[in-house]
């Protein structure tokens, strides 16, 4: 990295408020040794960062408002890469300029995590007294005023709609909706007019809905019909049956039973009658078309028989005979009765026959014209026997010479049609056509092939789609699943690993197989008074302690040797960078200057825990790096060497991050116990519960505060001590603030529900929504909600990434992080969010934290959800195959590309930051402004935003990933596992699909505009998000067809061989998948009692969804004990921003340690 100056190519970048002409302009003024992007296809004016819709306008602003204290880094695949800028300062003249660009995943600001805040930096002097570096009296009052007052700026007070102007789907929703104007909603208990509109919105979707399946079922059933209908019946020569006679290739009914003693043909009226001995029978001689386009072509002899008139007209060409229609009849020249006897030759008889309409038309096949024994060629589509010109009356007629040499010219089976195409012979054609027609050649209109090709065309993109997925989850699960995680297997390891969490997740209540814990690492048992000695040095508790665990000397660990000789130059080992390695990479090169001036000074190993992580420890630096070390825990769990690697990998720090509202404590003991044992090492895994409210769940005698605090022990500080401090809750009015307490301590075990051999030593922080003063008499005090529970940890996160002002909870959040495990927040790489009824298999953490590490690019993935109560009631065996198909079809399909749509809220990883290069930078991912910003987003004034915000918030998290960073990963690992409790009355089933089918139907309107998916056109995610969106949309038509089309092949003719054989494979694929992925054949079973609960799957809930559009309540899910009583969308008040307090965390540390010193004054006074 170098300085840039005023000439840099780049410079268009830096003003996000530039105008496009500016833009344009900027790019003609760079000097002419600068490179020049004429010609390009690529605009970066077309996705300037001062637009709210670029998916990195938020983190642009961030790095903007935090240039003064951060170093960032311009992209290097961006729209004008610089790749060359590898080291240097941004910084030129004390200001950063900085880079922009916003087309690849990481074509935006990178933070330097190197960097510190020098005019925030504060002193530490040999007490452990914090000092202002300027101010050395420690005088609190010197500080600025400003940064003691409420930062307005930082926090965003509920967003009022100005733009009165009504978008053209608002028009939409008030047109289809015109016949219910507002009083009669009124009526109807919709008084609100956000209310009205949801329901307006409501409507013009399911019109939306209904449209596209209309055009669905078009498609299947009417399109063919409307291009390709034909009035007449169409049949096969040879085939014609006996209640017809066939008149030049045409077939006519015959009677053959209303007139009895009938002799010949007679046409009366509209019928034709003949005696039964004529049905079926070819009667084109009895209906002669003479003089025609045959006039003067066949002209009568001098002494012809037969009438004719001066101008050469004739009476008949042929004997009127009837003759067999496979033309197995030979000429029969025999006069009966008369002459001219049943040739129909009247005016009256031919009116009548020319009034006749036709039944169905004869056809031949070209296979039938080629290999028949007929001499039988083809004009313009119609069918010609020329033996038929043998039964021309040829000594009463004349006829052309070329009569006889087409019939001796063996050219049976050709098409004529070029051959006889211009003058005479068109002539000689066309007199043909009208005298030996015997049928029409099997041909197909232009709607008709058009109707074959849209149907082939379907069925071929259909059965792709299916069969591709089919096998790329075969391929996922036989070559990926078994590479992924701490270590790679063979499938039959995999298979005895999946057996095991099957056995495992047959019951909630089965316990999985845990490793005996040293008991050095097991909870301890402290009493108040030894809790009240004054503590020791924390650093000789390190060594004490860490010497005792790992068995390493008291002397400190010589960098130089060990694992820190194999790290990168970037603090990377094999490949792999985590804060630790690249701290510990640091602090090696610190010790070798210190030591290369002074050979007595060595840095302490464990010092690189307790400084700022986004700084290396400089020897003899008083600069305040991290929070006061005399108030961490004396017990915390020790960090154990750079080099233990039980499974192979560096370890990163992760937060096991645990939502619950009315969990009871069988419920939340279960999934503790599970994430306290699991087989990651307890140095590196941080409990953090958030209880949204002071909730008591329905038939608890606690509320869910009560509960998760009777879970910990050993507490930082007493419980009754702890205070509420305000933050800035994602939510409306006056309950945008918000109160929340933090207790931090260790995890209490129950050794009934966990032996005491496999109890680990777990750090646990409980933060409890209590909810300010004003709302202690309501319902719900606290509650906001489980996304405001993620933004708690999500924002806090931000704020320490970029270093910025936060409210007083995320800084006592910090410092609670601090005291607890002696590390500061921003060590932690990875968050697992686990809901409150889940219990995680004891491997899953160490798979998904290797999967994590050993690829960068991966920012989120899930594991396998399993179902604990599969029999419990029809109602739970229904979903275990859906559960099952889900994962190991949708899921496996999807994350082969790294884009796995949904990761689900009960089970799934985040990535916090990604580090990025060799220059110790890193791109912040869960902690990223755009994911922060949107996902907080209060304002809910679409039905749109209210079903991605309030009922799919986790779904909402997942693509609003995909959509910031969509050249990033998120995958799934089948090798983590955990099992829940399925709903098992068909009311909470209910309720739980339709908000996930409605959620998902708004989610996958999201990801089908992002374009930057893997792939292109019908070979990308985008294009199979597309096709998920619509197949979800026409679920219960679909289900309508699959029933219509089985009744239809059964009871009629001819039976849909196509479209049965398509539904088979669609619906045997996954059968086909249980018996290649699956280990146990019961999966079979569930596969059947799933099929016959299509139509509640397909029908029924989607159906129900849809129709509830506009209720956003979580319904029967979660219950307490009063009821649900109010929505999350109420509005009360106004948001009163002057309560909530902002500063950085070294100034809450500041005044925290002069506040500790003016307490420990008063005690020595």
């Amino acid at each position: 990295m170098t300085g840039l100056n005023g000439d840099d190519p780049d410079d268009y970048y830096l003003n996000l408020n530039q105008d496009e002409e500016s833009l344009l302009r900027s790019r003609h003024s760079v000097g002419s040794g600068a490179p020049h992007r004429q010609g390009s296809l690529v605009r970066p004016e077309r996705s300037r960062l001062n637009n709210p819709d670029n998916p990195h306008f938020y983190y642009a602003q961030k790095t903007q408002e935090q240039m003064n204290h951060l170093d960032v880094l311009p992209s290097s695949t961006g729209v004008n890469p610089n790749a060359t800028r590898r080291s240097g300062s941004l910084r030129s003249k004390g200001s950063v300029r900085s880079k922009f660009s916003g087309r690849e995943t990481d074509s935006y600001l990178l933070q330097d995590m190197n960097t510190t805040d020098k005019k925030a930096s504060v002193k530490i002097s040999d007490e452990g007294v914090a000092e202002d570096e300027f101010d050395k009296d420690g005088d609190v009052d010197n500080f600025e005023e400003s940064s003691m007052q409420p930062i307005n700026k930082s926090i965003k007070p509920l967003r009022k709609e100005t733009n009165d102007t009504l978008s053209f789907w608002q028009m939409y929703c008030y047109f289809i909706t015109f016949w219910a104007p507002a009083p009669i909603l009124a009526f109807c208990g919709m008084p609100k007019k956000e209310r009205q509109m949801a329901w307006r919105e409501k409507v013009a979707l399911i019109s939306v809905i209904l449209y596209i399946g209309a055009i669905v079922a078009f498609l299947t059933f009417g399109f063919t019909k409307t291009v390709c209908s034909s009035s007449k019946l169409r049949l096969k020569n040879n085939e014609v049956s006996t209640e017809f006679v066939v008149v030049n290739g045409k077939a006519y009914e015959l009677d053959t039973s209303s007139r009895s003693g009938i002799q010949d043909v007679e046409v009366d009226s509209d019928t034709l009658y003949g005696p039964w001995s004529d049905a079926g029978k070819d009667a084109s001689f009895l209906f002669q078309n003479v003089n025609g386009n045959c006039h003067n072509l066949i002209t009568p002899k001098s002494n012809s028989s037969i009438p004719h008139d001066d101008d050469n007209n004739l009476a008949w060409y042929f004997p009127c005979k009837l003759k067999n229609q496979d033309g197995s009849s030979k000429p029969n020249f025999t006069v009966e009765n008369y002459a001219g006897w049943n040739c129909h030759t009247s005016k009256e008889d031919r009116d009548a026959f020319y009034g006749l309409k036709s039944k169905a038309d004869v056809y031949f096949t070209w296979d039938g014209i080629k290999n028949s024994s007929r001499n039988l060629i083809v004009y313009n589509g119609d069918v010609l026997d020329l033996d038929l010109l043998d039964w021309l009356e040829k000594d009463d007629v004349d006829y052309p010479v070329v009569f006889d040499d087409l019939k001796t010219s063996n050219l049976q089976g050709y098409d004529l049609s070029l051959v006889l195409s211009n003058g005479h012979e068109r002539k000689i054609a066309r007199c043909l056509s009208e005298i030996i027609k015997v049928g029409e050649v099997d041909s197909k209109t232009v709607g008709c092939i058009a109707s074959d090709v849209v149907l082939y065309v379907s069925l071929v993109f259909i059965l792709s789609v299916v069969i591709i997925k089919f096998i790329i989850a075969c391929y996922f699960r036989w070559t990926v699943a078994r590479k992924q995680g701490a270590y790679i297997v063979d499938n039959k390891t995999m298979d005895k690993h999946t057996n095991d969490i099957e056995d495992w997740s047959n019951n909630i209540q089965t316990k999985a197989p845990l490793k005996e814990v040293d008991p050095h690492l097991r909870p301890k048992k402290y009493s108040k008074k030894s809790l009240g000695h004054k503590r020791a040095s924390t650093f000789d508790l390190l060594k004490k302690h860490s010497s005792k665990m790992f068995q390493f000397n008291e002397s400190v660990i010589d960098l130089d040797t060990s694992m820190s000789s194999s790290l990168q130059s970037s603090g990377s080992y094999r490949g792999m960078t985590t804060m630790t390695t690249q701290n510990a990479w640091k602090l090696s090169n610190e010790n070798k200057a210190v030591h290369s001036r002074n050979p007595s000074t060595l840095l302490p190993t464990s010092s690189m825990f307790w400084n700022k992580a986004t700084s290396s420890p400089v020897p003899g630096s008083s600069l305040i790096q991290s929070l006061d070390s005399t108030i961490i825990h004396p017990d915390i769990v020790q960090q154990p060497p750079l080099d233990f690697m039980p499974y192979g990998f560096p370890l990163i720090h992760t937060i096991c991050f645990v939502t619950c509202y009315s969990e009871d404590e069988e419920g939340l003991r279960t999934t503790l116990d599970s994430l306290s044992t699991t087989d990651y090492p307890n140095s590196h895994k941080l409990l953090m519960v958030v209880c949204d409210g002071l909730i008591k769940g329905s038939g608890n005698d606690k509320t869910t505060p009560e509960i998760a605090l009777g879970m910990m022990d050993d507490f930082v500080t007493p419980p009754d001590e702890v205070k509420p401090y305000s933050y800035v809750a994602v939510a409306s009015g006056s309950k945008r603030h918000n109160m929340a307490k933090i207790y931090a301590g260790f995890y209490k075990y129950d050794d009934s529900t966990v032996p005491p051999e496999n109890q680990q030593r777990v750090p646990i922080i409980t933060i409890v929504k209590c909810g300010t003063p004003a709302e202690q008499g309501a319902a719900k005090p606290g509650n906001r909600g489980k996304r405001d529970s993620q933004i708690i940890l999500m924002s806090f996160l931000e704020k320490i990434t970029f270093d910025e002002r936060m409210t007083q909870l995320e800084f006592q959040l910090l410092k609670n992080i601090w005291q607890i495990t002696g590390l500061m927040a921003d060590f932690y790489e990875t968050v697992l969010m686990v809901d409150a009824d889940t219990k995680v298999f004891p491997d899953a953490l160490t798979h998904m934290v290797a999967e994590m590490v050993k690829d960068p690019l991966i920012m989120g993935l899930c594991g396998e959800t399993k179902i604990a109560n599969k029999a419990q009631s029809w109602v739970t065996a229904i979903q275990v195959f859906e559960y099952y198909i889900s994962h190991h079809q949708a899921k496996a399909f999807e994350s082969v590309f790294g884009s796995v749509t949904c990761l689900p809220g009960c089970f799934s990883m985040y990535r916090i930051k990604s580090p990025k290069g060799s220059d110790g930078y890193w791109v912040p991912v869960l902690a990223n402004p755009d994911i922060v910003e949107r996902y907080s987003d209060n304002v809910t004034n679409t039905l749109h935003k209210k079903n991605l915000l309030l009922l799919g918030e986790d779904r909402f998290l997942s693509s609003l990933m995909l959509k910031t960073f969509p050249k990033r990963k998120q995958v799934f690992v089948p090798k983590a596992a955990c099992k829940t409790i399925a709903p098992d009355k068909f009311k909470v089933l209910l309720s739980q699909r339709r908000r996930w089918i409605n959620s998902t139907v708004h989610n996958l309107f999201e990801l089908v505009l992002i374009r930057d998916l893997c792939g292109t056109f019908c070979f990308s995610m985008q294009f199979v998000i597309g096709i998920e969106l619509i197949g979800t949309m026409v679920l219960p038509l679909a289900i309508c067809f699959t029933i219509y089309v089985i009744i239809f092949a059964i009871v009629s003719k001819p039976t849909p061989v196509i479209t049965l054989v398509l539904l088979a494979i669609i619906l045997g694929l996954p059968g086909l998948i249980v018996v290649i992925t699956a280990t146990r054949w019961s999966y079979l079973w569930w596969m059947c009692v799933y099929i016959c609960a299509l139509p509640i799957w397909n029908f029924v809930l989607p159906s129900y969804a849809y129709w509830k559009f506009d209720d956003f309540s979580w319904g029967d899910t979660r219950t307490i004990a009063g009821g649900n009583k109010k929505a999350q969308d109420e509005n009360e008040g106004e948001f009163d921003h002057s309560k909530i307090k902002m500063r950085t965390w070294r100034e809450f540390e500041r005044e925290d340690i002069l506040n500790r010193k003016e307490e420990s004054d008063s005690l020595v006074a």
